[in-house]
């Protein structure tokens, strides 16, 4: 009888184990999500911040060999969810900054590739399970992932920010679930790219943020190759990082535009015309110069659904007359688009400010049965200053005229405006983000067209 009670007690008990331990496995951790969640929190607890940074490269032109640039030493970091660099104060490497911005503009985000984060911070990314390897004596775990199409990674084609998937590595410790290295390698680009391929990679390492301890890069590698065979090579190393407190006389550019966000349809549901590809214009007789434009805008400008590229109407709204004829009747409309959107801060008494300047090109307007070709210059807006409904400044920095900035001409100190291409005009907004109501006013005059 005892013998019977035994013997079913224990098949019971061995029963009731396997489910505990079944039901332990379902709940605990994968390494993935412990990985993922090591990331979020390290993001999480990281504030704005400030390294300095060195950034060396070299450039291949073809089959030629290697040819080693200048190294520079600038101020990076990222300050309000923005990638940003300070102004050297030597013009040489200002521009050489530029000409790094400018690579990094072609087919990334900057130094951090800020659309990393969407890896950890969104489920877009599937990934393929964890592998231990080992490496120079050095033993981690290494997983793959992969982004889809129309996520926030952005390769520059024709002028235009166009949405690609991205795949990649990550390698963590195996006892402490940090990550130590991240690879990233853009998705084949578009036939009508010059990009051959695009990838980035870095090195991780602790940095103390009172009181937290986060993930921030120790070294960057950005490689750019071309169809024709050109090449691009950057490699970037962070050191003295610190959080980032605002101080009087800071200036700061952004690295490049953010991705891009589909462009919402208008009110009757047609899609926005296409951009341009490579800033070409229409065929077409030009205005003449000197010609004033009252124009009212069609759309908002908004950061949320503007970028680069970004067709835009406007609505003239008085007759365009010369010696006496209307060459522009009222309520022609006038085509134009975005040909970029630079956002920057600088520190004021109060704290960190945020500007944008938006550069507008006119390109064609349509009168009556007929279409012309235009190059015209913002010359002022109505009302500009504060506004109410918005809150925020509106103002021209300038215009054909790169000394008059009028009443703004106190801001010069603090706004940083790079020299338009012809027929460009900037438009500054100050404020943290960039909403432009529509039927906003704008007024422009024509220049001379090219020869």
């Amino acid at each position: 009888m005892a013998r019977g009670c035994g013997s079913g007690i224990r098949p019971l008990a061995l029963g009731l184990g396997l489910a505990i331990a079944l039901v332990c496995c379902l709940f605990a951790e994968t390494p993935l999500e412990r990985i993922r969640q090591k990331a979020i929190d390290s993001l999480g607890n990281t504030p704005d911040f400030t390294c300095s940074e060195t950034i060396e490269g070299t450039e291949r032109v073809g089959g030629a060999a290697a040819v080693t640039l200048p190294a520079i030493r600038v101020t990076a970091g990222v300050i309000n969810g923005k990638e940003v660099y300070g102004l050297p104060a030597n013009e040489d490497d200002q521009l050489r900054l530029r000409q790094v911005m400018a690579v990094f503009a072609k087919g990334g985000t900057g130094s951090f590739a800020l659309y990393s984060r969407a890896v950890f911070l969104t489920t877009d990314a599937s990934f393929s399970g964890t592998a231990d390897e080992s490496k120079d004596g050095v033993s981690l775990s290494h997983t793959d992932f992969a982004m889809p199409p129309g996520s926030t990674y952005a390769l520059n084609v024709g002028g235009e920010r166009v949405r690609l998937g991205y795949t990649g590595s990550i390698w963590t410790e195996p006892a402490t679930f940090e990550m130590v290295r991240l690879a990233l390698r853009a998705d084949d680009p578009p036939a009508g790219s010059d990009i051959k391929s695009v990838s980035q990679s870095f090195v991780f390492g602790n940095t103390r943020f009172p009181p937290h301890t986060v993930l921030l890069p120790v070294s960057m590698e950005f490689d750019l190759q071309k169809r024709s065979g050109d090449q691009r090579l950057l490699t970037a190393h962070f050191s003295d990082c610190r959080q980032y407190v605002a101080k009087r006389g800071d200036q700061f550019v952004e690295a490049v535009p953010g991705p891009p966000i589909e462009p919402a349809a208008s009110s009757a549901g047609a899609a926005p015309a296409p951009a341009m590809a490579g800033g070409a214009r229409p065929e077409g007789p030009f205005l003449p110069a000197k010609l004033e434009l009252q124009t009212k805008l069609n759309e908002a400008i908004d950061e949320r659904t503007t970028v680069q590229g970004t067709r835009l109407s406007f609505t003239v709204m008085r007759d365009v007359k010369q010696k006496g004829n209307v060459i522009v009747p009222k309520d022609a409309v006038i085509q134009g688009r975005v040909t970029r959107i630079i956002r920057q801060v600088f520190a004021i008494s109060q704290g960190v400010k945020a500007y944008y300047l938006v550069g507008i090109r006119l390109d064609t307007v349509t009168a009556g049965s007929g279409q012309f070709q235009l190059v015209a210059n913002l010359e002022s807006l109505a009302g500009a200053g504060r506004m109410v409904m918005t809150n925020s400044i509106y103002f021209v920095p300038y215009s054909s005229d790169p000394d008059r900035w009028g009443s703004w001409d106190s801001w010069r100190a603090v706004l940083v405006v790079p020299k338009p291409e012809r027929g460009e005009s900037f438009l500054g907004v100050v404020d943290e983000s960039l909403r432009l109501p529509g039927q906003f006013a704008m007024y422009w005059r024509t220049a001379e067209p090219p020869h």
